[in-house]
């Protein structure tokens, strides 16, 4: 019997990127705000679908057997509500099997408030009675050079925690996988790289690899506080960002995974082999 995947948020990063490697299945439906965006999938099915409009949910998730469940974009609180939104709407379809993409450490008491919705969205998985997989990745290498920004200084209150660091394209590959197999990769997963670094390790590999002068600069809580809410910024996002660093200090990131090569039968990218893979990422 043919397994018909659903991919949600499949213009984003990660889902556009799951897309990409499963362009080739016969039964694949993907699901984004700006469906007409995913044209070159020829061969898929495009729906509008949006997490804020139960709906659109319904169609995007009828008939599906397996659904990948991004998580959305909102302040903390509301991302879980998003997504119990459509997890909902796969219950009502009939939905076989749930993928959803988390974070490494998530719990109720996390101090990165995204992994306290990505706790919720798990319990609100778990209260389903769906089939199941939970992926928790870590950070993304991709998101390193943005953290350093332009003068190649990250400041933050890291402290000496470590961040086990995981390529958005293993993300990728090791949901694909499970999509294409999900009875095989029931339950709940850590996504990492091949080592956990502190921020100045990582710094130290970037200026090897790069050439140039990284460098990671400790803050306090006040000071980190003060120059990010110059920025503009909503306080929620500006609680996020010092929640990252937090999280990185306490060690939720730190643990090292297999269950890339697990899933995938292929080890994970280290920073310099994905840096040298794609320079673009860090140019």
């Amino acid at each position: 019997m043919a397994n018909k995947i659903l991919i949600t948020g499949a213009t984003g990063h990660i889902g556009n990127r799951v897309a990409e490697i499963l362009k080739d299945y016969d039964s694949l439906r993907l699901m984004s705000r700006q469906p007409e965006e995913l044209a070159d999938f020829t061969r898929a099915e495009k729906v509008k679908g949006d997490y804020k409009d139960n709906a659109t949910l319904q169609d995007a998730f009828d008939g599906i057997d397996t659904a990948f469940i991004v998580s959305g974009y909102a302040a903390p609180g509301q991302r879980a509500l998003l997504h119990k939104n459509a997890i909902a709407a796969a219950v009502i379809a009939g939905v076989k099997h749930i993928v959803y993409l988390s974070f490494q450490g998530a719990s109720a008491n996390s101090k990165f408030p995204m992994s306290q919705d990505h706790f919720q969205t798990e319990e609100f998985i778990k209260q389903s009675g769906l089939s199941f997989t939970v992926l928790r990745d870590s950070f993304y290498m991709d998101l390193i050079p943005e953290m350093f920004g332009e003068q190649q200084l990250m400041k933050g209150p890291g402290g000496r925690g470590q961040v086990a660091w995981v390529a958005r394209e293993d993300v990728a590959r090791t949901i694909a996988q499970v999509l294409l197999n999900p009875v095989a990769h029931q339950g709940t997963y850590d996504l990492t790289g091949p080592e956990a670094l502190t921020l100045a390790q990582t710094a130290e590999r970037l200026t090897q690899i790069q050439g140039k002068n990284y460098r990671y600069q400790e803050e306090t809580i006040t000071q980190a506080i003060r120059w990010r809410n110059d920025l503009g910024a909503p306080a929620w996002e500006v609680a996020t960002w010092i929640g990252s660093y937090l999280a990185i200090a306490a060690g939720e990131v730190a643990p090292v995974s297999n269950a890339v090569e697990q899933i995938t039968g292929q080890k994970p990218f280290s920073l310099e082999a994905y840096f040298t893979k794609f320079p673009e990422i860090i140019s």
